[in-house]
Order: structure tokens, then sequence, then C-alpha cells
């Protein structure tokens, strides 16, 4: 057999008891001494189970990453029995901060990870490797590429995903064969299976681990009072967990009980429910209250419906039933476009204006559905496949084709249209706790992170995904012709003054000295017609070294020495990271202020700065940039 052949095969068809054991609280904070670890393990090996759980993050802290898996091979190598019948899970995809776990989904930790495991379980090739999370910040065809190499390359034979959804699965399986799925399902938790992520594991035959079957210590013993499982459990004489993972795995015959323990009789009770034989009277009394049947009706097999026929393009509203996602970054435009489709009646489905999340609009959308409403256009910032999917599936249940209009909008220019907005309502571009203040009433005040985050986790949508017709509006910036105005914008420190003090930046307006030759360079500007504005960053306010009245006096007094006319002073006052405003360089926020408020024209505006942040903020707005050493000691300054 061939690895591609052994890849294609389910993990645990040789596997007989259908419980594994996950080793999480036997390798992280509060975990027993190794021999009452080691116990455990091998109870649970001796009573016939043979697939062991774990992860390179089950450990205290980043210095003890990879100890479940260095645990696992100890625990194997004392066992008395057959160590080569054992599957191995373990995972990636997470990383420890202190004690914290963070998602990181980035191809170069993900290699260095797997790496990692394979030295510590010391072996050639891993048996199943899981995703552990997926990374928001990282776009996940890269995370899934990523881990589909390492396969290529041998490093791992089967490939899973933990804490998944069927859009996920199938997104993966562009890259991988999906053999396992990691949810957690039990009586308290019925969610896999109400969602059809149980039903679609076993029609595409990939092997599902139900982790937490108990739902947790304190779950599990209500159950001790539970109307449906007690009576049986006094039939059987056995205990109500115990039915309630009987339950699951007579529920799902493709399911493998991930449990965890950290004494030798609870994994003994936990093989004991694996062997119970549940009849068709206990199903039917367990239905009443538990139901693992899909209560959605989605297309699990992901083929199109008849009549989902290619759309034609078309650069607006159309008068056939269609449903429009009107997609891209935040402060993207879609507001804007979203206007003309309203006009010609559809139906607007955005959550800022609804509230809730994302997935909350689907229903929503089918109500519209069901009264006959066949034109519906939702302008939201839909980043991945996986935030698609659904509004995808919907479409296809009700035979309406669906339509992806990509609104391509720079980050850059989507800064611009955001801080736009901001001075067009505010006045002003908002500070991080003024935006995190309005934000309760404004949904339209993303910060810088949002979008930053957005475009890192970004793929691009293909009509491979369901859509009927994909089409990429690019951007284009809108010129105000009324704004005419010659400006130049001047950083100050470093720029146009230094401190005597020899101190980055004064904290008194005694300790500044002009530096040489920028009075009569910037007087032969004004000649030419230019207005002068200072644009600085004074992050030492928000790390409370100096205040903003010295601030302020430091500014007029560069002004007075300067002797020079100064149309207006503005500054940021907030922390240099992480950047939570637009009004710090490089982001536009106060260019885009300074040019709404003294309509100057983008032509004829020039900054003159001497850091690389200067260069950027001036490249952002679209506006000519000079040197300050070029513009004031060389040529770039004459006019």
């Amino acid at each position: 057999m061939t690895q591609q052949d052994e890849a294609k095969s389910r993990p645990f068809d040789s596997v007989d008891l259908r419980v594994a054991l996950g080793l999480l609280r036997l390798c992280t904070d509060g975990r027993p001494e190794d021999i009452e670890a080691t116990a455990v393990v091998h109870a649970a090996l001796n009573a016939g189970g043979r697939v062991l759980d774990t992860a390179d993050v089950y450990c205290l802290d980043e210095n003890d990453v990879h100890y479940g898996e260095h645990f696992v091979r100890q625990c194997l190598n004392s066992w008395k029995g057959p160590a080569d019948e054992v599957c191995v899970l373990t995972k990636a995809g997470l990383k420890r901060v202190g004690r914290r776990w963070m998602p990181c989904g980035h191809p170069e930790h993900l290699r260095q990870a797997i790496d990692g495991s394979l030295q510590a379980l010391g072996v050639e090739r891993i048996f199943a490797l899981q995703l552990h999370a997926r990374d928001p910040r990282v776009p996940f065809e890269d995370t899934l590429g990523a881990i589909a190499e390492l396969q290529q390359e041998g490093k791992i034979l089967h490939l899973g995903l933990c804490n998944t959804s069927v859009a996920e699965i199938k997104q993966a399986s562009r890259h991988f064969d999906v053999a396992l799925v990691q949810n957690e399902l039990g009586v308290h938790n019925l969610r896999a299976a109400s969602e059809g992520l149980l039903q679609y594991t076993a029609e595409e035959d990939i092997s599902f681990l139900a982790y937490r079957p108990l739902g947790g210590k304190e779950k599990a013993g209500r159950l001790n009072e539970d109307p449906v499982l007690v009576p049986l459990s006094q039939r059987y004489s056995v205990t109500p967990q115990q039915i309630a993972v009987a339950a699951v795995l007579d529920a799902a015959p493709h399911a493998i009980a991930l449990v965890g323990a950290t004494r030798v009789s609870s994994i003994r009770s936990s093989v004991g429910a694996a062997k119970l034989q549940l009849d068709a009277s206990d199903r039917t009394a367990i239905s009443f209250r538990y139901s693992f049947e899909s209560q959605s009706v989605p297309s699990l097999s992901g083929a199109a419906t008849p009549g989902m026929a290619q759309l034609p393009e078309g650069d607006g509203p159309q008068p056939e039933p269609e449903v429009v996602i009107l997609m891209g970054i935040m402060g993207a435009g879609k507001s804007e476009l979203v206007e003309s489709y309203v006009d010609t009646g559809y139906v607007r489905l955005n959550r800022d204006l609804i509230g809730g999340k994302l997935d909350d609009l689907v229903p929503l959308m089918e109500h519209q559905f069901a009264n006959g409403i066949t034109r519906v256009v939702l302008d939201n910032t839909y980043p991945t496949r996986l935030s698609r999917a659904p509004v995808i599936e919907a479409a296809r249940r009700w035979n309406i084709p669906i339509r992806c209009r990509f609104l391509d909008t720079p980050i850059q220019e989507a800064y611009i249209n955001i801080c736009r907005r901001m001075v067009a309502k505010y006045g002003m571009p908002l500070g991080p706790d003024e935006m995190k203040m309005f934000r309760r009433v404004d949904p339209t005040l993303p910060p810088p992170l949002a979008l930053a985050r957005w475009t890192a986790g970004f793929e691009p949508p293909a009509a491979d995904e369901g859509f009927g017709a994909v089409e990429r509006i690019p951007f284009r910036r809108r010129i105000n012709s009324e704004h005419q105005g010659l400006g130049l914008l001047l950083d100050v420190d470093g720029t146009l003054r230094e401190t005597i003090s020899g101190e980055h930046y004064p904290r008194h307006p005694d300790d500044v000295r002009i530096l040489p030759g920028r009075t009569e360079v910037l007087s032969n500007w004004i000649a030419a017609g230019y207005e002068l504005f200072f644009v600085s960053n004074q992050s030492g306010v928000a790390s409370m070294r100096v205040g903003h009245d010295m601030v302020q006096a430091a500014f007029f007094r560069t002004q007075k020495m300067l002797n020079v006319p100064v149309n207006e002073v503005v500054y940021c006052p907030h922390p240099h990271h992480p950047v939570g405003c637009f009004c710090r360089k490089p982001m536009p926020g106060l260019g885009v202020y300074l040019m709404e408020r003294h309509q100057l024209g983008c032509e004829s505006l020039v900054m003159v700065g001497d850091r690389e942040t200067d260069a950027e903020f001036a490249a952002g707005l679209g506006i000519t940039y000079h040197d300050a050493d070029d513009f004031f000691l060389g040529s770039a300054g004459q006019i």
C-alpha cells in the first residue's frame, strides 16, 4: 500500500475499542506525578484502548512545549503491550505564551512545530496530525497549504481538523484528504449534530473524535439526576455518565469518544461505556431529550443544485432573482454601493445595522425567501471562504443564484475612507478611547488592528465556492475638485528643530533649537502661496513623560523662533505601540483632517520629514514627499 492509499483509508479501521484517551489533563496545570499519569495511560491500553490524543502545547508554558508528546513516547516505551498497534494523534496550530494558548497558523511556525513533534515522539512520520485551531490573522489557505506540503514530504500520514465546521472541511479538502475531525459532542453539547457536522463526516467517511462527551467535570455531575439517563443506568447497572458516552457512540458509528482522565478508575469507566450495547427502546428514550439528528438541511455534499447556473456579468442591480454579496475591507465603500441595490428593491442585510453575528443574517435571508422576496444584498466584509459559505449554502437550498462583488480596496485607501468618515461625523480623527466609546452606537469605526487582521486573513473569492459570478471592482479614489489649496506639511522633531539637551523631543519650550536653513526655505514657499502646517507624533503625552501644555508651548516656541506663519498645528498624543488610532503617522488621519478642513489639493500638497513613517504617511495620502536634509539643505526645497 502506498503512502497515498494509506492516507485515504480511515485512520482507526484497525481499532476495536471506540475510546481515545486525551492527555490534556495529564500534561498541563495540576497534572499528576509521572508514575500516576503513566498508570492511567497503561490502564487505557491494557483495557483495549489503542488511540492516544496529545498536542505540542499540552504542557505548562512555552518552556515546556512538546511535553505531551515526550510523555506519550515514555508511556509506550514502558508499556509491555504491542506499542505498534497504538494510534498516536497530535496537533499543531497553537503556541504557548506564558500559560495562555494562542492560535498560530503561520507556515513557518507549523513546520517548526511538526519537526519538533517528530523529534519528541521519536518517529519518522506522525500517524495523524490535527490542526488545533484556525488562526484568524493568517489566510486559512496558507495554513492548509503548509500542512498539506508537510504531508506530501512524508512527515504526516493522516491530516485532520479540530473545532471545525462543514465549510472548513470542504475548504481543507481542496488541499488534502481530511481523515479525522475532533469537535465537542455529548448530551450537553449537541451542536456538532444539530448543525450537520456529524452527518457530513459520516457521509464523507471522516472519523469523528467526540471530545468532552460528558461536558466537563461540572456537567458530568448533573447527569446523576438526569430523568432519562438515570433509569437507563439502573437497567444496565452502570452510571448515567456511562450511558451518556454510550449514547454518543450509538448515535455515530464513525465516532470515537475522546475522554480525559487522571485516575485509573475513570478510564476503566469509559471503557465500560464503550462496550455497552443500546437497543431500539433505549434510543427512543434518549431521543426524546437528546437528539443527535441534524436540525438544518444544508446541501452537505456541496454539489451544485439544479438551476445554479453561471450568472452574466453585471455592473449593478439585476431584474432577476439573485443574492449579492458586496464584500471588501472595512472602509472599502460598500455602504455607498449598496444604496443602488436598495433603491431598486433589493432587501439589504448588514450586520452593523441589524446587530448580532454574521451567521445570524442567514436565517433572516431565508425568511425573505420564504416571503417571496428573491433579491437580497449583503454588504459585509466576508474576508474568508468560511465566512461566505453559509450564505452560499442558503442560496443553494432555495435555488437562487448568488453573485459576489469584491471591492478591491487597498488598506491605505480604506484608512483614508474611514478617516474621512470620522472627520465628517466628529470633526477630527478619533483616539483609541474615543473610538471604543463611539463604537457602541457607531459600528463604522473599526480600529486599525481590525483592518490589519482582515488583510492578513483575507482569502480572495472564487467561483469554486459556489458563486454564479465573481466580479472585482477596482478602487478609484475620488478627487474633490473644490480642493485647490497649496499646503506644506512639516514634521517637527528632527525636521525643523532639535533639543538642546539631546532628548528626542523637548519636554520644555526652552529646550528647542531650530535647525539650519529652515526659515529661509519656508519663507520662499510661503511667498509662492503655500500654507504651513505642523504634523507631529507626540507619544510622550501617552507615556506621561510630557504634558499637553508643554507640547503646545514647545510648538509655539518653535513657530516663534522660525519667524514664519503656521496655519495650524496638529499632533498625535497616543501610544506608539500598538497603534490604536488613525492619527499617528504613518496613519493618514491628520493629513485627511487638514485636507478636508483647509481644502488642500492632493496634487499641490507636499510633506517634509526625516523618518520612514513620514515617507509612508505621504505615500499613503498620495502626496509628494521630501527628506528634510534634501529639502532644506539641498535642491528639493527650491521653488
